[in-house]
């Protein structure tokens, strides 16, 4: 079991965000003053993971999440950041890059791999939310994907 911070990644699943109240789409700027780093979690050793949904009360509510991540280095309101990616390989492209998102989650139905590159510190996004009027809380859940590979040089 590997332990990421606020991440024990192991035979199931684990809460990497919670938040209570009727659900809503987070701000859309992104600063330090709307995403607290504390809230952020750990990725290192992974290329992927896969992101579900709990969402209490509420009728058939529906819940998009994007993946920020921080660059440490940059000024405020610069620091998190999208990455714009292509199609996975195998797959035909067809639009332009674009953040990736996990689509329509509805509550303990599936879990979507979204790429993560392994970044030290990565933030679940609320990107959408539909039915939200009478829920409560919603919960975000990260499993893990596939493990990043390290580069092997030939010195030969």
């Amino acid at each position: 079991m590997a332990r990421t911070a606020g991440l024990i990644f192991g035979a199931s699943a684990g809460v990497v965000r919670t938040k209570v109240g009727v659900i809503a789409a987070d701000n859309t700027t992104l600063s330090d003053a709307n995403i607290l780093p504390a809230s952020g979690f750990s990725c290192a050793g992974y290329d992927s993971i896969f992101i579900g949904v709990e969402i209490d009360a509420g009728t058939n509510p529906t819940a998009d999440i994007e993946l920020l991540f921080r660059d440490a280095e940059a000024p405020d309101n610069l620091r998190w950041k999208r990455f714009l990616l292509g199609a996975r390989d195998g797959i035909t492209a067809i639009g332009a890059l674009a953040s990736e998102k996990t689509g329509a989650l509805a509550s303990n139905v599936n879990f979507v791999e979204m790429r993560c590159f392994g970044h030290y510190l990565v933030f679940p996004r609320i990107d959408a939310v539909t039915n939200a009027t009478s829920t409560t809380a919603i919960r975000i859940l990260a499993y893990p994907g596939r493990t990043r590979q390290r580069a092997v040089r030939d010195f030969a």
